[in-house]
């Protein structure tokens, strides 16, 4: 009878030993938890969301206006503004096309709910018409209505390649600038061969 009822206090004693062993776990657990929440909140100051996979959309009679989506943003409530990595911005015009602005990082700014300027850095590639852009940093601007690139662009398509600086893209009517050291190959059998037969 001694023998079960040191067995009985031994497991008793080793079962309250594990429970006060898995309170202690949780709590240290928890507080764990609570510092890291706490690191990442003084990592990113002022930051009202952050979101992965982020996508804004503008409609107007049915139609999508603009686009602008992120593999991740950061919206910054005081200043009305969302950092973004991995952003696209895409205009669709009346007549189907679409202006696409592509960069690794960048920053959009808000007004009344619509997009008033795009500052983005990195790998930027601006798609217009059948043309791609690419340069070092672009700009749009809503007020405006234009997409500056201030540094060195090149620009290619099916039978031509220009390089310059100082691009300016009026994105309604789909017009390119560029303002400095403007360098031109054509290569017209290329521009023949591309125009369908009539």
């Amino acid at each position: 009878m001694r023998k079960y009822l040191r067995i009985t206090l031994v497991l008793g004693f080793l079962i309250g030993l594990g429970s006060v062993g898995a309170l202690v776990a949780r709590s240290m657990w928890q507080q764990h938890r609570k510092d890291l929440l706490l690191t990442g909140l003084q990592i990113l100051p002022g930051v009202s969301q952050h979101i992965q996979d982020f996508r804004r959309v503008k409609m107007k009679d049915g139609r999508k206006v603009w686009e602008v989506a992120a593999a991740d943003a950061r919206y910054f409530d005081e200043t009305n503004t969302v950092v973004v990595r991995g952003a696209v911005l895409s205009w669709y015009l009346e007549d189907g096309r679409r202006i696409g602005l592509e960069g690794d990082e960048g920053r959009v700014e808000l007004e009344h709910g619509d997009v008033a300027r795009v500052e983005l850095a990195g790998g930027i590639q601006v798609f217009l018409a059948d043309y791609q852009v690419r340069a070092e940093s672009a700009v749009y601007d809503r007020a405006s209505d234009r997409i500056t690139a201030p540094g060195e662009v090149e620009i290619s398509g099916d039978a031509l390649h220009l390089r310059g600086s100082g691009m300016q893209v009026h994105v309604k009517n789909q017009t390119l600038s560029l303002d400095h050291n403007v360098s031109m190959v054509m290569q017209p059998a290329l521009l023949r061969s591309s125009r369908p037969k009539t």
